[in-house]
């Protein structure tokens, strides 16, 4: 169930592209990370406007943000879709922050992929959140990246869900095979899913995330409904192909 309006509108000033359910899961997650440690680390891949950095930001727990975003480019997704990120900066990003009270002396940011973010600190974050580009291959990637700077205890979390789910197969497929102990949580109801690393493997994720869909339930809903977008997005392309570039009639 949705944390109660109030809450969200207070958590979440900035407009983002998550639902309720989904602010509801990065509330949990961030209420986790208080009771667990007494101060955390956030790290976030996919701002667009700030609006999910902005719980963490107002938390005094959370002493360190880092924002990894490729901003200003259009980014594909797995839907056949184009994105367009082209007029959203730093700056942009930080005013729209600032703009609704929500401070920024903590937030480093860097734009570009996280391949060439200069991750030297090491293992260094408690909890992350991979929102970038929605491709398998770029979630995929962003996971890779991100892990060797996570701490032994953490949670990384993934958004869109749907979208990425053959990514989300792939991460599971290489974290079995590199013997790494972890827990997964598909959020029923929503587009969250999050992997659980060292002590966060073992505690009531249900009892503090809700409800979760089985992978066996998720994988083949995912699927239908990525191919019911694929095919929705196709009939859109032909039809613009159509105008612009009418077929001729070879009889005429």
């Amino acid at each position: 169930m949705a944390a109660p309006a109030e809450i969200l509108a207070r958590f979440f000033p900035v407009p983002t592209q998550t639902t309720d359910e989904d602010k509801t899961f990065l509330l949990a997650a961030l209420g986790l990370m208080r009771r667990e440690n007494p101060t955390f680390s956030f790290l976030e891949i996919g701002s667009y406007r700030g609006g999910s950095l902005a719980p963490f930001l107002m938390d005094s727990s959370c002493d360190r943000i880092v924002s990894i975003d490729e901003r200003g480019r259009a980014l594909s997704d797995e839907r056949g879709k184009k994105i367009d990120y082209t007029g959203f900066t730093q700056q942009a990003m930080v005013e729209a922050l600032h703009a609704r009270g929500v401070p920024t002396d903590k937030l480093i940011m860097f734009d570009g992929s996280i391949e060439r973010y200069d991750g030297s600190g090491g293992a260094s974050f408690d909890l992350a959140f991979i929102d970038g580009e929605h491709t398998d291959a770029a979630c995929f990637r962003d996971f890779l990246w991100t892990l060797p700077l996570m701490r032994p205890d953490s949670i990384v979390m993934f958004h869109d869900r749907t979208f990425i789910h053959n990514a989300l197969r792939l991460i599971d497929i290489y974290l079995r095979k590199d013997g790494r102990p972890c827990r997964t949580i598909h959020k029923a109801d929503s587009e969250m899913s999050a992997i659980a690393f060292g002590r966060y493997r073992t505690i009531d994720l249900q009892g503090w995330f809700g409800a979760e869909e089985l992978p066996e339930d998720f994988h083949p809903r995912a699927e239908v409904e990525m191919i019911q977008h694929v095919l929705s997005n196709r009939v859109k392309v032909d039809h613009v192909l159509s105008i612009v570039s009418p077929r001729t009639d070879p009889a005429a």
